[in-house]
């Protein structure tokens, strides 16, 4: 189960890894994703390090090495470690962008982490827990909650997100309803510990400050739970610079299937079509 110890929570909290929690949160280009008792740390989508606990006081970095340059880092065993890594990472994020993979896809998709959980300002619906998420043979893409903005309480149950992300005319999106069934397939005898991982993964987040919103805000979140129904589950299609001339989604397809209800498709991106642009007749006094 994807989750961190009491000890390794509490020392990116209060102990010798705090430096790397704030670091995070003060960098919006950075983004941390909770493992089975490790942590990745993304940058432009491409895993920037991975840290595990080992021991209570020793943390074993592992950096690909086309981004380390043959220049090893130790593993995080105190402040001075751990002040010696964060010192690290402006070279590890050029070699990043020098020769990690180049692909829109998952820039996207920590874009619209950022912008879900980063941007107070956006007064969102929807909240990202996790990132490629496995189930058997099925990876979704994202992982999170919806809460409805209306009737919002202390207390409320929220419906599970699954999120699948397709960049541009990416040709899979023509099978994205076979996709989604074989999810659902998946998922619905397993509905309970899914939604347990994601809650738990959404508090642990919480806790690390990972999320940024108003303080009351954030003090009605730490008390949601999230929905073990299978019918509760939402499945989030989100195309990305899709082109809405295309024919390529299968919308018909998605519509007989037998959750249908269930699904959600929402168009991002920056690439710009007329028939998405909002044009005014001419004033007229």
């Amino acid at each position: 189960m994807r989750q961190l110890s009491d000890t390794f929570k509490n020392t990116l909290q209060h102990g010798f890894l705090r430096g790397l929690t704030t670091t995070v949160q003060q960098d919006k280009d950075l983004d941390l994703h909770i493992r089975d008792n490790y942590i990745n740390v993304y940058y432009k989508g491409n895993a920037l390090l991975k840290l595990t606990e080992k021991q209570k006081t020793r943390y074993q970095v592992e950096i690909h090495a086309k981004f380390l340059e043959k220049s090893p880092i130790p593993d995080l065993i105190d402040e001075d470690t751990t002040q010696h890594f964060l010192t690290q990472i402006p070279r590890l994020k050029a070699a990043i962008s020098q020769h990690g993979k180049s692909s829109l896809e998952i820039e996207y998709e920590q874009l619209i982490i950022r912008a879900n959980n980063r941007e107070p300002r956006n007064t969102v619906e929807y909240f990202i827990v996790d990132r490629q998420y496995a189930i058997n043979d099925a990876r979704f893409d994202l992982t999170g909650i919806f809460w409805s903005r209306t009737h919002r309480k202390i207390g409320q149950q929220v419906n599970p997100c699954l999120m699948e992300v397709k960049f541009a005319l990416n040709t899979d999106i023509k099978e994205i309803h076979l996709q989604i069934q074989q999810y659902y397939h998946y998922i619905k005898h397993k509905s309970m510990h899914i939604s347990k991982e994601i809650e738990t993964l959404f508090h642990q987040k919480l806790d690390l400050g990972l999320y940024e919103q108003g303080d009351e805000r954030l003090k009605m979140m730490r008390t949601l739970t999230v929905s073990p129904n299978i019918d509760d589950f939402y499945f989030l299609i989100i195309l990305v610079d899709y082109n809405p001339y295309s024919k390529l989604l299968p919308i018909e397809e998605l519509k007989r299937l037998s959750f249908s209800n269930q699904i959600r498709i929402q168009y991002s991106g920056f690439a710009m079509w007329e028939r998405n642009i909002q044009a005014f007749e001419p004033y007229s006094p």
